[in-house]
């Protein structure tokens, strides 16, 4: 039985974004649809630019590994096109500085529960503004 995909339908923002010239930082919350517009964007890119410019490249990063397969399996393989993970982007910038070890230690970082944990919840000037909107 073939698998049924639904047509995606861009709304104007969306479009606009796609048709964008230079690049694009996409932020939003869950179910924006960030991650439609952001693979409309790539392949809109691919079609429009690739065959003009043999210098053309693009970067995709999210901090999931899983989104990044998602993204890569939904715009199809293309030498000229790389999916990492920000903490993958992070360590493939300090392997190239001159004279530097390694400073990102994974386990060390900060995500919103650490946050509001550790630094939020221990606040008292933070006591009347959300966690969420001071990570934010």
């Amino acid at each position: 039985k073939d698998s049924w995909t639904p047509q995606l339908h861009l709304t104007d923002e969306e479009r606009d974004i796609v048709e964008a010239k230079g690049t694009v930082l996409v932020l939003g919350r869950s179910g924006t649809g960030k991650t439609v517009t952001i693979t409309q964007r790539l392949e809109f890119d691919r079609q429009s630019k690739a065959a003009h410019d043999p210098s053309f490249t693009q970067l995709f990063v999210a901090r999931s590994v899983r989104l990044c397969r998602y993204v890569e399996g939904a715009v199809g393989e293309d030498n000229r096109t790389s999916f990492l993970t920000y903490a993958r982007l992070l360590n493939d910038i300090e392997s190239t500085l001159p004279g530097q070890t390694r400073n990102f230690n994974p386990s060390q970082k900060i995500d919103f529960g650490r946050f509001k944990r550790d630094f939020h919840h221990h606040s008292s000037s933070n006591e009347k503004i959300s966690a969420l909107i001071l990570w934010t």
